[in-house]
């Protein structure tokens, strides 16, 4: 080839630094399809955690509200003769409303009328009761009802206080020491406490998905003699 010549084919044209439309157009693609994988895993999670927090809410709060009662009818005593521990086999529109009504040495903690100083509490007018739910139908709210002073009616008065709104069954019986009675009360003859409690407590929760499950939790409490 002689040097001096110069060849008439054009020389390739240099690439300068980027890239081409297509590069780009397949790393959006590619960019695109990681980030829905890891979209459709970050959504799969999240429904995962809200469910097993909705489950374990619903677990957790059957055993946290017969811990409660538990604790209160494991204090339950007769200050003195008369009606100091009665009960009501009662009927709602999907189980048992029953309710139960006595006095408590548990310690509480509040005000005995609306104005006056906290002070803590050794004698309790304790109660619960299923009152049948004004929003939705087919359920009862769990109410604790509480009277920090001791008076001539120690089954009424008081507040309530709201414990859980989604009850469909809340049932109490009562050990004689021979057999289970539905109702409890002291102008029946039974002049003393019974000697255990059998608490059956059904409650509702709603899942993701508006999937609604019951469970139902059953505890005995054994009362002092």
């Amino acid at each position: 080839m002689n040097p001096g010549r110069r060849s008439s084919e054009a020389p390739p044209p240099r690439r300068e630094g980027g890239f081409t439309l297509i590069e780009v157009m397949l790393a959006v693609l590619v960019l695109a399809m990681m980030m829905s994988v890891v979209y459709g895993v970050v959504i799969a999670t999240v429904e995962t955690s809200n469910r097993l927090e909705e489950i374990t809410a619903s677990s957790e709060i059957g055993p946290a509200i017969l811990s409660r009662i538990r604790e209160d009818l494991e204090a339950a005593f007769l200050p003195r003769e008369g009606e100091y521990f009665a009960s009501a086999d009662r009927k709602g529109s999907s189980g048992d409303r029953d309710r139960v009504d006595f006095v408590s040495s548990v310690l509480s903690y509040g005000a005995e009328r609306e104005g006056d100083e906290p002070r803590f509490h050794g004698i309790t007018e304790v109660g619960y009761q299923v009152q049948d739910s004004k929003s939705e139908a087919g359920v009862g709210v769990l109410y604790r009802r509480e009277d920090f002073f001791l008076d001539p009616e120690p089954l009424k008065g008081g507040r309530l206080i709201e414990m859980y709104d989604r009850v469909s069954h809340f049932d109490l019986q009562y050990w004689d020491g021979k057999a289970w009675r539905p109702e409890w009360s002291m102008r029946a003859g039974q002049n003393k406490l019974p000697e255990a409690v059998r608490i059956e407590l059904k409650i509702r929760a709603t899942e993701r998905g508006d999937r609604e499950i019951e469970r139902t939790f059953v505890s005995i409490v054994t009362l002092p003699r």
